[in-house]
């Protein structure tokens, strides 16, 4: 699938799921820290909101080790605090916090069996998560266990897990500290990157030392004019489509 066909499929499916009745509305987010999400894939999900979806934010961390002068404790309540009032921003009112350590080396069967269970009892049409091309570790981990728990939500497995199995059409990987070398979609985001930057001036805690907003506003501009997608866009790795209702709407 070359890069321009994968931004019309895209388009086509924004234009038409509003039409597909059988589809499960509803998208699941996931980042590693307050401020991942919105970076990743903000100007999309701001999209889909207008097509009715439902979106739910899930930080595994509240990246409370994001700084060498706040403690573990301030920093994780400010910042979790700053991905509410992004969401507030965004019109996303459902935000979970996993509270796994920051800092991630590594995921334990424990921590899988809950994302199961979100996975389970939201039910998604949509995940979008951490691209496997992301270099930096704490990513990696969460895209894997991710992608893990994607596999093992829709099997029946695990007699301790309180949903029944839920199978997820769409998995899109996006791009945070680290630019994707590959990328098979792009979805024009020129109508909502105001927001999307406006939600991320939310994260005060982490701007004062780097300023990100800045920096991601030019990345979407640099994926609009490459992808031949729009002035800005949001680049995405296609890490799973199937489901028969939703190729439809993507032919």
């Amino acid at each position: 699938m070359t890069s321009r066909l994968a931004f019309y499929i895209m388009k086509t499916w924004f234009q038409q799921s509003e039409g597909i009745v059988q589809m499960n509305k509803r998208v699941l987010s996931f980042g590693t820290h307050p401020d991942d999400i919105e970076i990743g894939c903000g100007g999309t999900e701001l999209k889909l909101l207008k097509q009715g979806f439902q979106i739910t934010h899930a930080f595994l961390t509240s990246g409370e080790s994001g700084s060498q002068s706040i403690s573990r404790e301030e920093l994780g309540a400010t910042r979790e605090k700053e991905a509410i009032a992004a969401a507030n921003v965004m019109g996303i009112e459902d935000v979970r916090f996993l509270r796994f350590e920051d800092g991630l080396t590594e995921y334990t069967r424990s921590m899988k069996l809950e994302v199961v269970d979100l996975i389970r009892s939201i039910m998604p049409e949509v995940i979008f998560t951490h691209s496997p091309q992301d270099n930096f570790p704490q990513h990696q981990v969460c895209c894997k266990l991710v992608q893990n728990a994607i596999i093992h939500a829709a099997g029946p497995w695990y007699q301790e897990t309180r949903e029944k199995p839920w199978d997820t059409h769409v998995v899109l990987g996006y791009e945070v500290w680290f630019p994707m070398n590959r990328w098979n979609t792009a979805v024009d985001i020129t109508e909502t990157v105001d927001r999307k930057l406006e939600a991320l001036s939310c994260h005060a805690s982490q701007l004062e030392d780097v300023k990100y907003d800045e920096a991601f506003g030019g990345l979407a501009r640099y994926r609009g004019e490459m992808t031949f997608a729009s002035k800005y866009a949001e680049a995405f790795e296609i890490l799973k489509m199937s489901g028969g209702n939703l190729l439809n709407a993507l032919s």
